[in-house]
């Protein structure tokens, strides 16, 4: 049975170090900008906040990431971790929809760092990349709605991408 979520939109910043990256919540979405290179220290921060989650939305969740162009792609240790973030086992991720900001050698790079996450998540999730926030909402709402049951309006996603990526990782007000 799929049940409506409640529909706001603004998203909830759980974690957010200026300059590198923010984690934002939104019914049961959550959004990761990186605009820098991921690094041990932010992905544990990430860890610590995430393994909440997987309590919090039992039925799932699905991830959105948004890596800023040029954004340099994680060492080995800290694509390790992310490995154990995005694990949909220990997470309840059942979909990660990636926006690349890049093209060229730099997002061929980053798509083969995804590859090997989504060869290890095996069918529990659905990992998807893409160049913009668009494409996003014309695949996350019906995808999510199947494995999660929750239905998202995609113009309150859309409202909600754009604003996560305006934010971008300033400092909040």
């Amino acid at each position: 049975m799929t049940m409506p979520a409640p529909q706001t939109n603004q998203a909830t910043t759980l974690a957010l170090e200026p300059g590198r990256f923010r984690f934002a919540l939104w019914q049961n979405v959550t959004f990761t900008l990186w605009t820098a290179q991921a690094t041990l220290d932010a992905g544990q921060r990430i860890l610590q906040v995430a393994r909440g989650l997987a309590r919090s939305f039992p039925q799932g969740r699905s991830q959105v990431m948004i890596i800023a162009p040029g954004a340099p792609a994680p060492d080995a240790a800290t694509s390790e971790l992310l490995s154990v973030i995005y694990d949909p086992e220990k997470s309840g991720i059942m979909c990660i929809a990636a926006v690349l900001e890049g093209a060229g050698f730099w997002a061929s790079g980053i798509r083969s760092r995804m590859t090997s996450m989504r060869i290890a998540a095996g069918s529990k999730m659905v990992m998807r990349t893409f160049d913009t926030l668009e494409e996003v909402v014309g695949w996350l709402p019906d995808e999510h709605a199947k494995r999660t049951g929750v239905v998202l309006d995609p113009d309150a996603l859309r409202a909600v991408l754009l604003e996560v990526r305006a934010l971008g990782t300033k400092a909040d007000e």
